[in-house]
């Protein structure tokens, strides 16, 4: 996450335009897509342990490449070998959060977003604090490194709890099966990509917004995206409260049209704000961006969870075929997103996500089963 808000140093780095950067960004999703396909398997034949500890290594090299080199080749290749990465990461992980949720029978899912939200936050703080302070190369260098030793030992310290290898030949996973036991379960590929494609597009173009369109320079531009995802936080940490007196399907509703809202008006209302008048423009957005990331936070985490609920497969193999399903989405869409603001501008193409939050509440009738 410690590069997100540090992307207009990147792109400067590479020369390219909003349209080449966004469209190179978002081939990562080769890499993802390649992960999520067979990484479930793997982590049932073979246990998290393994898997988690590859895919840190991978994730620590790569980034160190991304943010270094000058080289549009160099920059591509990373980036696949990072989205595999991360995508591994993320399969093997929430593999392991749904065997505890299992084990303890309680909701803890959300929660572990919310954490989540919480390292992002803390990281896009710093990053933010260390633009024009610290060189974006030394930055991610010393960061990468020293974060690479420390899960490491984290992973390996945990290993006695985490999922082990599957020891039963009758439930193994074949190369076979990554075909023939592919399931598309629509309602919830469809609800999951228009719920957290928002938490995207903010993290991939926040920064760049305020600091081009509305013209703000300093370590500001990246206030927005941390007060989203402090407000991602706070959904996160707290949603629990309200299910106990409302039902998830109307919380669903009413939170994905409330950020959708929120998230339209700020945008827009900038697009007609004079350069000026560049606080009143950064005052509106970090309005808009606290509420959308209020609406939007527990979306993602709470389709998840029903997908593993809908489903009789493994947790791993679940998340992998919804991630490859959702990846493809979302990497048609980023260069949707990128085109559309080499097009016209980066305000009009932040629209799009918006206008997905309103479909969210088509798909909320699959929280009826749950």
């Amino acid at each position: 996450m410690s590069w997100l808000p540090r992307f207009p140093e990147v792109k400067e780095n590479l020369g390219l335009s909003n349209g080449e950067f966004g469209t190179l960004i978002s081939i990562s999703a080769i890499g993802s897509i390649l992960s999520l396909f067979t990484v479930g398997h793997l982590v049932h034949n073979l246990g998290v342990k393994l898997i988690l500890s590859t895919a840190t290594v991978a994730i620590g090299l790569s980034l160190i490449l991304l943010t270094t080199t000058q080289s549009t080749f160099v920059f591509l290749l990373s980036n696949i070998i990072q989205g595999a990465a991360i995508s591994a990461f993320h399969v093997s992980i929430n593999a392991q959060g749904f065997n505890f949720q299992d084990r303890k029978k309680t909701h803890v899912i959300t929660l572990l977003s919310g954490f989540w939200s919480a390292g992002a936050l803390v990281t896009a703080v710093i990053s933010g604090l260390l633009v024009n302070r610290v060189s974006l190369h030394v930055h991610m260098i010393i960061l990468s490194s020293t974060l690479l030793v420390v899960m490491l030992f984290l992973i390996s310290a945990s290993s006695e709890n985490l999922v082990k290898p599957n020891q039963n030949i009758e439930t193994a996973y074949k190369i076979t099966d990554l075909f023939k036991g592919f399931q598309i379960d629509a309602i919830v590929s469809g609800a999951l990509f228009c719920a957290i494609f928002l938490e995207f597009s903010v993290g991939d173009w926040a920064a760049i917004l305020v600091k081009e369109d509305v013209g703000i320079k300093s370590g500001l531009h990246t206030l927005p995206y941390i007060l989203f995802t402090f407000a991602m936080i706070t959904g996160r940490l707290t949603v629990h409260h309200l299910l106990e007196r409302y039902p998830m399907q109307l919380l669903v509703k009413v939170a994905s049209l409330t950020a959708g809202i929120s998230f339209l008006v700020g945008v827009n209302t900038t697009r007609f704000i004079s350069h000026e008048y560049k606080t009143l423009s950064l005052v509106i957005l970090s309005i808009s961006f606290t509420i959308a990331g209020l609406g939007s936070s527990f979306l993602g985490p709470s389709i998840m969870n029903a997908a593993n609920t809908r489903s009789q497969l493994p947790s791993s193999v679940v998340i992998g075929q919804l991630g490859v399903i959702n990846t493809i989405a979302v990497f048609i869409m980023r260069l949707l997103i990128a085109w559309t603001a080499q097009a016209f501008s980066l305000s009009i193409a932040l629209m799009i996500p918006a206008l997905l939050l309103f479909t969210v509440p088509y798909f909320s009738k699959m929280f009826k089963r749950v």
